[in-house]
């Protein structure tokens, strides 16, 4: 990551809050953000995004993250923002010291022979500004970090599967409305760096360290940038709900590349998204191509009171990624079933219906079973916790794949300025 000289130094930062290097492997669907109040939700975001994390659900909800009638030019200052997340197995194996996380993967992993340990950790500082009835733009560095490890053959009990990658981002939103907010817009830029590590054949003998394995990520690991760009719109009606439609479009085109291996079918098929320069031709694909994403989303937020306190409930319906074939051109990973594609999900929370503060509950439905989570804003602090599934591979000492449906959890806690 980075250069020679400061590659450790960063890298242990990054272990703090932003640990290493997020990938995807076998048939898993290519991710850069997982927000803990989406996740909490069953990652329906679409239609009610309505903070940071709207410029990878729909950049349009950036427009709903201030009032666009205040007289203030900042609106928010996140910093610091850190998020940790991991399956049971990983979680439960955690200690104190965020610079031996490396060291508690692999011996997690070694533990449970056969079964992976999963690590996430990011960070979203942002800022967002806008004068009295103009764009909103958010300025912000979100940093996703994705690792897991297992041991799958028995004949090579020191030979692990590890795959790691880390995603740096400078992300750029802007976006607007119409008078009465009626209909929202808005884009959103992703420059970004990546480093891409995957292996079956990790020497854990050699390598189990956290040292070990950020050095080993780094010296053979790809390195590739990308500059990827997303689009939505949401119309509301002025109703007392406030229902919504919302359609986005994630890695607006740049390219296609051939033989593309769809993680969900392995097939070999052409592919367009968002190209990635500076993998060579023996990367993987996900090292070449961010695929394009389609998004369509319906919410609506019924109102009520609770003695003397305003409820609000939000609902939501997510459908993604959206398949598109033109010209045997796929614009999406196709060969998902409907659990995968539908997303659901409820939010309580009280207060102002256009303001997202104090107290949250969640609850979800994806890749076919619950999720949940809550949040919580004390001053200037807030602090936001999910559990969601997610459909994960592992391989095999065949050539097939082991396909499952995980369980994962996110804890996160930031300060609003």
């Amino acid at each position: 990551m980075i250069n020679i000289g400061h590659r450790r130094k960063v890298h242990i930062f990054f272990l703090v809050f932003a640990m290493y290097f997020p990938k995807t492997y076998a048939e898993s669907i290519p991710t850069d953000w997982n927000g803990s109040r989406s996740a909490g939700m069953g990652s329906s975001f679409t239609a009610n995004s309505n903070d940071e994390t709207a410029i990878f659900a729909n950049p349009s909800g950036i427009s709903e993250t201030r009032n666009p009638l205040a007289k203030r030019f900042l609106h928010e200052l996140k910093l610091p923002d850190l998020q940790v997340g991991g399956n049971p197995q990983m979680l439960s194996n955690l200690s104190s010291d965020p610079t031996n996380w490396g060291f508690d993967m692999y011996r997690s992993a070694k533990a449970n022979f056969g079964n992976q340990s999963y690590l996430l950790l990011q960070s979203f500082n942002e800022i967002i500004v806008g004068a009295k009835n103009s764009l909103t733009i958010l300025l912000g560095v979100p940093i996703r970090s994705e690792n897991k490890m297992a041991f799958i053959d028995p004949n090579s009990p020191s030979k692990a599967y590890f795959v790691s990658t880390t995603t740096a981002t400078g992300a750029i939103g802007i976006a607007g409305a119409s008078t009465r907010g009626f209909f929202r817009y808005g884009i959103s830029l992703r420059p970004n760096y990546r480093v891409d590590y995957q292996t079956q054949n990790l020497d854990t003998n050699k390598y189990n360290s956290t040292n070990d394995l950020v050095n080993v990520s780094n010296n053979l690991g790809y390195q590739t940038t990308a500059f990827a760009t997303d689009a939505g719109f949401s119309l509301t009606a002025a109703d007392y709900w406030f229902p919504t439609f919302a359609v986005a479009v994630r890695n607006i085109p740049t390219g296609c590349i051939n033989n593309y291996t769809n993680p969900m079918t392995q097939q070999t098929e052409t592919m367009c998204g968002t190209l990635r320069d500076g993998a060579n031709t023996s990367a993987p694909n996900t090292s070449k191509i961010d695929p394009t994403e389609l998004r369509a989303g319906l919410s609506l937020t019924p109102r009520g009171k609770i003695g003397k306190s305003k409820v609000n409930l939000r609902l939501s319906v997510d459908a993604y990624p959206i398949p598109l074939q033109v010209s045997q051109n796929n614009y999406g990973v196709d060969g998902l079933n409907l659990n995968q594609i539908l997303h659901a999900g409820a939010e309580l929370f009280f207060g102002n219906v256009l303001l997202q503060q104090g107290f949250a509950l969640r609850g979800g439905l994806m890749e076919g079973g619950p999720t949940w989570g809550a949040s919580m804003d004390i001053a200037f602090l807030s602090i936001e916790y999910s559990s969601y599934l997610v459909t994960d591979t592992l391989p095999t000492t065949t050539s097939a794949t082991n396909k499952f449906v995980e369980r994962r959890h996110l804890l996160g806690i930031s300060y609003h300025w």
